[in-house]
């Protein structure tokens, strides 16, 4: 009869408990609906402010420092500077986008002081004045990009697919200084080329302000074969202020290193 007694003990306790959850479980699959519903609607605001802030585009621009590669580091010696930007527009609410960029480097300049003839006077003896010849070498780069940005918050990173062309060139100018003020009279364009280039590009974005972010990028360029003006060869002909220089030819790969702002809107 005890063992009877307690296993009757155990089987009601068990019927109250069974009772108890059924009784709980209504309120309990409510409260769980709510916990769910909750989470979606706040996975749908998260989309939607993702979707919307997809619509800006962007505009960064920055000091950029190239490191030839390959060929091109054995036969130009330096570390070309410049400024370099990029714009992209987005391809709808997707992560990709599209635009371009342009970049200018320094390839090398010099000034060097020349006599300059200005014609002749009433003896028909000729007249000189004093000027400065200024030589500019210049790499210019007109660039086309996709890419794609996964993340829209604070922190932000990207890759991008280049392909484009780009020009080096020397050009020369003469100034005078007439007055107090300074006066170019001639300007003349001495070595121009034309080659292609593509690679791709990783950049990171971190937010220094509403829409204002520090731009950090790495470029890796394949270059084609152009030539150019070796600055260390340049000298000016003082007889007739021709410019005299040796050209070198090499594939032009490199990188690019670049700091800089960036501005969505």
């Amino acid at each position: 009869m005890p063992c009877e007694n307690s296993l009757t003990t155990v089987y009601i306790s068990l019927r109250s408990f069974d009772m108890a959850q059924s009784l709980a479980s209504p309120t309990k699959h409510c409260a769980m609906k709510r916990v769910y519903l909750s989470i979606l609607l706040a996975l749908i605001i998260v989309s939607i402010s993702a979707q919307q802030r997809r619509r800006t585009g962007s505009l960064a621009f920055g000091i950029q420092v190239v490191q030839p590669t390959g060929n091109y580091a054995n036969v130009y010696d330096g570390y070309p500077a410049g400024l370099s930007g990029n714009f992209s527009i987005p391809l709808g609410r997707s992560p990709f986008e599209a635009g371009g960029g342009f970049s200018w480097n320094a390839m090398g300049s010099q000034e060097e002081d020349i006599s300059v003839l200005m014609g002749q006077d009433v003896d028909g003896d000729d007249i000189y004045e004093m000027g400065t010849m200024r030589i500019r070498s210049n790499n210019y780069r007109y660039m086309l990009l996709g890419r794609f940005r996964p993340f829209v918050g604070r922190v932000q990173v990207y890759a991008d697919a280049l392909a484009g062309v780009e020009s080096f060139s020397t050009k020369t100018d003469i100034q005078l200084e007439n007055q107090g003020y300074s006066e170019v009279i001639e300007s003349d364009v001495d070595h121009r080329d034309f080659t292609f280039n593509y690679g791709w590009a990783l950049g990171a974005r971190i937010q220094l302000a509403q829409g204002i972010y520090l731009d950090g990028r790495f470029e890796k360029l394949q270059g084609g074969l152009a030539r150019y003006v070796d600055p260390e060869t340049i000298e000016v002909n003082a007889q007739d202020n021709g410019l005299q220089f040796d050209v070198r030819e090499s594939q032009t790969d490199k990188f690019t290193y670049q700091l800089g702002v960036a501005f969505q809107f």
